[in-house]
């Protein structure tokens, strides 16, 4: 006999069903965050259901439709975009709501996050602080919130600098290390001075390394390469990426906890921010 847990969850005033939803399961950071939250929510007799949403905003309200008509127990966003629609939603769903990712410090439930904006600064002080000009800034797929802070705090550190934040590449692509690849040799077509460079994934940074490696460019010497995040992936390349490191496991164990506390009708403080720190390493070290 298997019984059927949504049928269940219809009848009863409680759920144990949790619903994540992120843009792709490739999102930086979604990995460490998804363990996390599974340990500490499964321990209490929870079920976790993760979704996909993708970047565009129809998605995205399907997505939610599909989500509420579980009768979840709680909605976990990672770096979504809510639209308008969605937003009404939500609101009226007398379910917790919990926003991980880029800080949102107007969510509609509880938001804990990071500010990309004052990782991009560390990185943009520490590249000027070894004597570097032409710095070049690739972001990768991000929703309004990430991008908005990526982009306000790298225009912040390079116009304190007296430097011109013109050199931003985006792109739509996955943030895959072969895209980083294709991605970098057009940079250097267009910006043959470039001298270093920020991406906002440690996958992107290292296709970027594997193109320099493959065009006989050396890094840090003649193009220095760093990231935001902080994974495995940065220790393991070669040479180790620096980065402004985001603490996505600590993140999610520590979401997951607010959360129980939510289920139990013990609200908590709005948005939380947690802070990044910098790994300086042979990528930038020359």
């Amino acid at each position: 006999y298997v019984p059927n847990l949504q049928a269940r969850n219809l009848a009863s005033v409680h759920s144990d069903l949790i619903l994540a939803v992120v843009p792709t399961f490739s999102s930086p950071g979604f990995l460490p965050v998804s363990e996390a939250l599974q340990k500490v929510l499964t321990e209490r007799g929870y079920t976790m259901m993760f979704m996909e949403s993708g970047h565009d905003g129809q998605s995205e309200q399907k997505t939610f439709e599909k989500m509420l008509a579980y009768n979840p127990a709680a909605i976990i966003q990672f770096n979504i975009d809510t639209i308008e629609s969605c937003t009404q939603l939500l609101a009226n769903v007398d379910v917790p709501i919990l926003e991980i990712g880029a800080l949102n410090t107007h969510p509609v439930g509880m938001c804990i996050g990071v500010d990309y904006g004052k990782a991009v600064k560390q990185l943009v002080t520490h590249l000027a602080d070894a004597s570097l000009k032409n710095i070049a800034l690739l972001c990768t797929p991000a929703n309004n919130t990430m991008f908005r802070q990526l982009l306000s705090g790298w225009n912040t550190a390079m116009l304190a600098l007296n430097r011109s934040p013109h050199r931003v590449v985006t792109t739509h692509l996955p943030s895959t290390i072969a895209t980083g690849v294709n991605i970098f040799k057009d940079m250097m077509i267009t910006w043959g001075d470039l001298d270093a460079l920020i991406c906002t994934s440690d996958e992107m940074a290292c296709g970027c390394m594997m193109a320099c490696h493959s065009a006989g460019i050396k890094v840090p010497n003649t193009v220095a390469i760093a990231s935001l995040g902080g994974g495995v992936l940065s220790t393991v390349c070669s040479p180790a990426l620096t980065t402004v490191e985001f603490p996505w496991h600590d993140i999610g164990v520590k979401a997951g906890k607010a959360l129980l506390e939510l289920l139990n009708d013990k609200p908590g403080e709005k948005f939380i921010e947690i802070p990044s720190v910098l790994k300086v390493r042979a990528s930038t070290a020359a």
